[in-house]
């Protein structure tokens, strides 16, 4: 007698059910298994990077560069520099959605990671600038009041357009973690691993919160804790260095006089 609930199924997929063999549901993607090492979805999320970094390099050395931001001149930036971020972050979507879907969740992470700690001295460039113009308001200079603002909001949807690059890949890793129970101490969904999922897929629109998910998601995982460490850490050793060097110069400076 046919069994009602193997209907329309493949004859592969009948008999696996029959002798209780778990199988992939036959609408979803099949994952390929973790295997580990380098990834050809890191290569691309490489070259992601390389091109986020290389086009905003070509626009500094440009000869118009002076030429956009000159308080005589007229001060839209070039079309490229709207579109090339969109046109990243698109195709980041589609690799997304088209090749992730089918990888393992691991591998998800670790592509982020090459994109959200790779464009950290990227972002931490562009929070200065917005600073630099937002101190320029208040100069004596009075048409930085009409100019620094427009260049301000300009910098700052760059910059969420960019931090939008490593979101799809995150929050599908969130998808597949909470599916698999990757995200708590119990095996599959929890309400606690969907709670994290929800927020951590909702910080990855937010600056700094971006990177605090990952953090989380790495401990979690426990995957990449070492680099994970080593980037949280640098900021603190740069910053000091820094400081060391102001303060030995001011000491100097003080016995010179």
């Amino acid at each position: 007698m046919a069994d009602y609930r193997t209907a329309g199924m493949p004859q592969q997929q009948q008999f696996q059910y029959q002798n209780q063999v778990p199988v992939q549901s036959y609408y979803a993607p099949v994952s390929q298994p973790f295997k580990g090492g380098f990834h050809p979805l890191y290569a691309i999320e490489i070259g992601c990077l390389v091109l986020t970094y290389g086009y905003i390099i070509l626009f500094f050395v440009s000869s118009n560069f002076l030429k956009n931001f000159s308080a005589t001149e007229n001060t839209k930036l070039p079309l490229v520099f709207f579109l090339f971020p969109i046109v990243l972050a698109v195709a980041n979507l589609v690799v997304t959605l088209t090749y992730g879907r089918k990888l393992d969740r691991r591998y998800l992470l670790g592509a982020s990671l090459i994109l959200k700690y790779g464009l950290i001295p990227y972002f931490v460039f562009g929070g200065m600038l917005i600073a630099v113009f937002f101190l320029l308001i208040f100069t004596p200079v009075v048409i930085m009041i009409f100019v620094s603002p427009p260049i301000i909001f300009v910098l700052s949807v760059i910059g969420w357009v960019t931090l939008c690059e490593s979101a799809p890949l995150m929050v599908l890793y969130f998808v597949k973690a909470a599916k698999e129970g990757a995200l708590s101490g119990n095996k599959g969904r929890t309400t606690g691993s969907i709670v994290f999922a929800v927020f951590g897929s909702i910080m990855q629109m937010f600056f700094c919160l971006d990177v605090l998910a990952t953090v989380i998601a790495c401990f979690k995982e426990k995957r990449h804790i070492k680099l994970t460490i080593c980037v949280l850490a640098a900021p603190v050793v740069i910053f000091g260095v820094l400081m060391a060097i102001v303060i030995g110069m001011g000491l100097i400076e003080t016995y010179r006089g």
